[in-house]
């Protein structure tokens, strides 16, 4: 059980960061990716030493290129995608548009890993996705109903422009939606790619390796876009290290190597399924801290996802 029990704690850890994450906006989505990344990196390098790892000499060009683009995809596109939708969105729409991950991350185990589906994997799938958008898919109406008053705020303050300011609000959800369904099938595709060299390499030279190409990427994209280096500003000492130092120590090296151990001792199916429940742990999170509400149909929600989060691994 040991890959179930990495894939519910990195979605634990990665509910806090979420929360620590959203209290640093302040930084730029590609600054916040940035820093997490580099502090993941520098501690894994250390954690690699320590434990007297070594990168793998005898590794296949092939298996290298899987991890390059692994990293490249997964940390330097998807999260930075992730980061720019949770900024448009918040955390209970990020939640919503979140659900596609484990549909995504089971397509491509079947039709890339050859792994077989069975009937209780589905039903325990069925469960703890239904959960979650019975958590959270609540949260929409409430955000439809604000922006709607801030349209007619702005229409009567400024009659002349009534359109434009009930407009802006919901072309940025748009935005943040497809923002985030891009990042989450980004991260599906690099983790799918990444579990092949995973099963038979160290958990935490993998992890390592994939961290250094999604660095590696976001610097040569700094390189080639030069008003993208103020990314930079993000690695100076300031005020939002606070929130934003547990964070990526949390929701990116131990969250990261959770993660990869969920895939790397379970099946790609099974752990992309229980790592869904983060989004339920961010509801009950951000009731705690960000005085959100929890409702009777979330708190279903959550009992729904945690039943299918047993019978999945009950599936075992």
């Amino acid at each position: 059980m040991l890959g179930e029990a990495c894939a519910l704690g990195a979605a634990l850890c990665w509910s806090w960061s979420v929360v620590l994450f959203k209290r640093s906006e302040r930084i730029s989505p590609q600054g916040m990716n940035l820093f997490k990344n580099a502090v993941a990196l520098a501690l894994l390098g250390v954690t690699l030493l320590v434990t007297g790892g070594r990168l793998d000499a005898q590794r296949s060009m092939a298996d290298w290129a899987r991890l390059i683009v692994s990293g490249a995809l997964g940390l330097a596109l998807a999260d930075t995608l992730i980061f720019m939708a949770l900024k448009r969105l918040g955390a209970g729409l990020l939640a919503i548009v979140d659900c596609t991950y484990a549909p995504v991350i089971v397509v491509m185990s079947v039709l890339f890993l050859d792994e077989r589906v069975t009937v209780m994997l589905l039903v325990g799938a069925a469960l703890v996705l239904g959960g979650v958008l019975a958590a959270t898919v609540e949260r929409a109406p409430s955000d439809a109903a604000a922006t709607s008053q801030v349209g007619r705020d702005a229409a009567a303050s400024s009659p002349t422009e009534p359109a434009s300011s009930s407009r802006t609000p919901m072309r940025e959800r748009a935005t943040g939606i497809v923002l985030g369904a891009l990042g989450i099938a980004a991260r599906g595709v690099g983790v799918v790619l990444a579990k092949p060299v995973l099963e038979t390499s160290s958990l935490v030279e993998v992890t390592f390796v994939r961290l250094a190409a999604g660095v590696g990427g976001q610097l040569a994209w700094m390189a080639v876009v030069p008003s993208q280096r103020v990314a930079l500003e993000a690695l100076r000492p300031q005020p939002a290290w606070r929130t934003l130092a547990p964070a990526a120590v949390l929701g990116t090296y131990v969250s990261m190597l959770l993660w990869l151990g969920g895939f790397k001792w379970a099946s790609a199916s099974r752990a992309a399924v229980l790592n869904q429940m983060a989004s339920v742990f961010t509801l009950v999170l951000a009731r705690i801290y960000l005085g959100e509400a929890l409702t009777r149909r979330r708190a279903l929600g959550a009992a729904l996802a945690v039943a299918g989060a047993i019978a999945i691994v009950a599936s075992r």
